[in-house]
């Protein structure tokens, strides 16, 4: 029997090999659909897990080592290999497990308050929800069903928009009432809440105002976090429509302004060519799209994304 322990995480040998065969973190973060912090930080981890240098600085990007370019094309081997026989495995299979895979934020804030209609009317099958910032390989067999948030580029995958979204600010009523707020200009100064990824630059450009992308405060890596802070008073949020929609509607949050940037990415449905018709996709698919059906873009003057200002 094999030895587990000396097996590296799936994940970072996936990572580790789009690095080595594009030659740039940049560019496989773009084909994983990761960020390229997320990249660097499994690349770091498998390099201090083997003890072994993998790759070493070749002017702005990066060279394989002679250990890390006999790796690489071992485990390329193997992932492959990995690939065809759960693609056979998968189609082989009867459905009793639906496992769907998206964004923490996401299952959070719109999928699980939504998705206990889905489970009460299926008596037959059981759903699994995994809620990752790691990519899903779903042709590999990680998951039979993705909700991705990106531009829509999936190849060889079944792929259709669920979702458009919108940023805007948000608060708490409480800290509205201690910070009234008329324009964004009164921004400045006050808590703004951040993630490393959705940045407010763009939102101050839409909003016509002449303010710093914020450099000090909570940083978020979950959107549904930071707006769980915005709830609690501790500042201000820029918060996606998709996850702000219900707290809006309970009265947790409000927008103070009425300007809403449209995100360059959406929300999309994914899943295997082979499965498009399997009858627990297609009752899950047909389920999640009358629910998005009922899902409108923000009140108030929405704007398209502008270059940033330099």
């Amino acid at each position: 029997m094999a030895d587990n322990h000396k097996t590296p995480p799936l994940g970072s040998l996936r990572v580790f090999v789009a690095t080595a065969q594009t030659g740039s973190v940049t560019a496989a973060a773009a084909q994983l659909h990761l960020t390229h912090g997320a990249v660097s930080h499994q690349l770091r981890g498998l390099q201090d897990y083997l003890g072994v240098a993998l790759f070493e600085r070749n002017g702005r990007g990066l060279k394989l080592t002679v250990q890390g370019t006999a790796y690489a094309a071992q485990v390329a081997r193997a992932l492959a290999d990995i690939g065809s026989a759960t693609e056979k495995l998968i189609a082989s299979r009867d459905y009793r497990r639906l496992r769907i895979s998206c964004m923490p934020s996401f299952a959070a804030r719109w999928l699980l308050p939504r998705l206990g209609a889905f489970v009460t009317n299926q008596h037959d099958l059981d759903v699994e929800v995994q809620s990752s910032t790691l990519l899903t390989d779903i042709k590999g067999g990680e998951a039979d069903i993705a909700l991705r948030f990106g531009h829509g580029l999936y190849p060889g995958l079944s792929c259709r928009l669920l979702l458009k979204d919108w940023y805007y600010p948000v608060c708490s009523p409480e800290f509205m009432n201690n910070h009234p707020l008329s324009s964004p200009q009164q921004l400045i100064g006050l808590v703004l809440l951040r993630s490393n990824d959705e940045l407010w630059q763009p939102w101050f450009n839409a909003a016509g105002v002449d303010i710093e992308e914020p450099q000090r405060g909570t940083v978020f890596d979950d959107s549904s976090l930071m707006l769980m802070a915005a709830a609690s008073g501790q500042g201000v949020a820029l918060a996606r429509h998709t996850l702000a929609v219900d707290d809006l509607a309970r009265g947790r949050l409000i927008r103070p302004f009425a300007t809403a940037l449209e995100s360059p990415l959406s929300y999309y449905f994914v899943c295997r060519l082979a499965d498009e018709q399997q009858a627990a996709v297609a009752a899950f698919r047909d389920w999640l799209f009358r629910e998005a059906a009922t899902y409108h873009p923000p009140e108030g003057r929405l704007a398209t994304p502008q270059p940033s200002r330099s």
